[in-house]
């Protein structure tokens, strides 16, 4: 059944990007061959769920639970006193450093961060049990380094650093990944933001070189910029840049999606099912790190087929809801214009 579904989503899908208005010939052939790629890889990691064992919900239910992941908290010790009028604003930043390419981006994210013009007040780095040291050295007045015993996956990771975040007294966090540029007023546009409609507010994702095939790609269909609903609702936003108030959002992360797809989706979907308002804010902008490469591309939607599935058997409501909604294209800043 899932070969006959993804020789019929894969007609779709050539023809729908033939259909897209305002890009070039060479631009659609490109697209089109991507997006059999991307096709490929989600109804392949489709099939193997099917393999998978059955997942619940498996979310870290307190504070105190999540911070029995934590091995050491180096940096800030204190909470953070309270400010009439001033938001304490959390960056979470979790990282799995395998190579020195990571560290590199690592470093890089975190210098972007304290470029912005209005700087967090605090940023927690969660090393989620990463391969490489990540020098403890790095822990500041303005940056907590959390290190877990062992590699728990984002989820986890996430909810550590919100728990940290929360313990220092943030009612703001925003959440960044490490391969990500973040815009010198993204701190900034989130605080406005959340000022103007608190809960979650999804910001701008575009890939960090359009000049890619790859990239286009990501930029056109809007992979990491989350969907939006008829009624001009977010269905979800990523957590590449997403952020979330405090006071208004009671959630955890579900520790049982184990790998970086889905765990997003499924927070956003438990949030609209609970009532919190989500908000897309494009000038909350972040630049995401693509690999240009095919492969990468077949992998990623892979993750994707493989963790939606669970979503859907967690959330009766998601698939409605998804075929409802349209992609937040970051080239057209909104739904794809069709013929």
């Amino acid at each position: 059944m899932t070969a006959v579904e993804c020789i019929s989503a894969l007609k779709f899908a050539v023809w729908h990007v033939f259909r897209i208005k305002g890009l070039t010939f060479w631009q659609r052939l490109q697209l089109a061959l991507l997006k059999i790629v991307a096709v490929c890889g989600y109804h392949y990691g489709k099939y193997r769920s099917y393999t998978d064992t059955p997942r619940g919900s498996e979310a870290i239910a307190s504070r105190e639970d999540a911070l029995r992941a934590v091995h050491a908290v180096n940096g800030i010790a204190k909470r953070q006193p309270e400010i009439d009028g001033h938001n304490f604003i959390a960056v979470v930043l979790p990282v799995y450093a395998r190579t020195e390419h990571d560290l590199a981006m690592l470093f890089k994210v975190l210098q972007y961060l304290s470029k912005q013009k209005r700087p967090a007040d605090l940023i927690v780095l969660v090393d989620d049990g990463s391969p490489l040291t990540i020098p403890s050295v790095i822990a500041n007045e303005g940056l907590a380094l959390v290190q877990l015993w062992c590699n728990k996956g984002p989820a986890t990771a996430r909810n550590c650093g919100m728990t940290v975040a929360k313990e220092r007294g943030a009612n703001v966090i925003c959440f960044l990944d490490a391969d990500c540029q973040p815009s010198s007023d993204w701190v900034s546009m989130m605080e406005r933001a959340q000022q103007e409609t608190p809960g979650i507010v999804c910001g701008k994702t575009l890939a960090d070189s359009s000049a890619t095939a790859v990239g286009l790609y990501h930029e056109v269909f809007g992979t990491l910029n989350g969907r939006m609903l008829e009624d001009g609702s977010v269905l979800y936003g990523c957590t590449c840049n997403l952020s979330i108030s405090v006071a208004g959002v009671d959630l955890l992360f579900d520790s049982s999606f184990p790998a970086a797809s889905f765990e997003d989706v499924e927070f956003c979907i438990r949030a609209k099912k609970n009532r919190i308002r989500m908000t897309y804010y494009p000038p909350a902008v972040v630049r995401h790190h693509f690999d240009p490469g095919w492969t990468s591309l077949f992998s990623q939607f892979q993750r994707y087929g493989r963790f939606e599935r669970q979503t859907a058997l967690m959330h009766k409501e998601y698939l409605p809801w998804l075929w409802s909604s349209h992609e937040i294209s970051c080239f057209f800043d909104g739904a794809l214009p069709i013929y």
